[in-house]
């Protein structure tokens, strides 16, 4: 008798529980609308940061699986169901291979500021806009659009940041994130 091959293993344990958590948070906050309305069509959606969240917590096909979740209920799912899954996908990317590499933690947080502001103008917004002019023929695309919208940028990256920075202070070790204190081994 052959012996049994032992299959790779996509996502463990606690991956599978990042997936569920997060996913099930993008998906409630899209279904139910919770949002904070701009001009419209333009909301701040703490939805939509899951993704993010989910793949700099369990990695880029945690992200993946979450930003599908996402997509699902959304209004555009044509345009959400491709473009939610990278932005878990290149999250996840940029925090391991970026962020987390920088052993500062003064240092760190600066680079991540700057991070979520640079992804937010020339990721994010782009794409988005681009998936609503190309899929949807909502607008015609013009390729000013993320500048004649650089105020939405900032607001949404501050807003990005500030729950990012939370989530992150709240729950540094589910982020691998380092807070350069020393770990004491004293029992209490």
């Amino acid at each position: 008798m052959e012996a049994a091959k032992k299959r790779k293993q996509y996502l463990n344990s606690n991956q599978i529980g990042l997936t569920a958590a997060f996913g099930g948070a993008a998906f409630a906050f899209r279904a139910l609308g919770i949002a904070i309305p701009l001009v419209p069509p333009l909301v701040m959606d703490p939805g939509a940061l899951m993704p993010c969240l989910a793949g700099m917590a369990g990695g880029p096909l945690v992200g993946a699986i979450v930003g599908v979740a996402r997509g699902i209920p959304s209004g555009t799912p044509v345009v959400d169901l491709w473009a939610q899954p990278i932005k878990g996908i290149y999250w996840a990317l940029v925090w391991k291979y970026v962020i987390l590499r920088i052993k500062d933690p003064k240092k760190r947080w600066i680079v991540f500021g700057v991070l979520t502001f640079l992804l937010q103008f020339f990721v994010e917004q782009p794409m988005f806009t681009a998936g609503n002019s190309f899929l949807l023929d909502l607008y015609p695309f013009y390729p000013t659009w993320p500048f004649t919208m650089a105020w939405y940028a900032v607001l949404y990256s501050i807003f990005q940041f500030v729950i990012f920075a939370a989530i992150i202070k709240a729950f540094p070790g589910m982020f691998n994130w380092e807070t350069g204190k020393k770990k004491s081994n004293q029992n209490i």
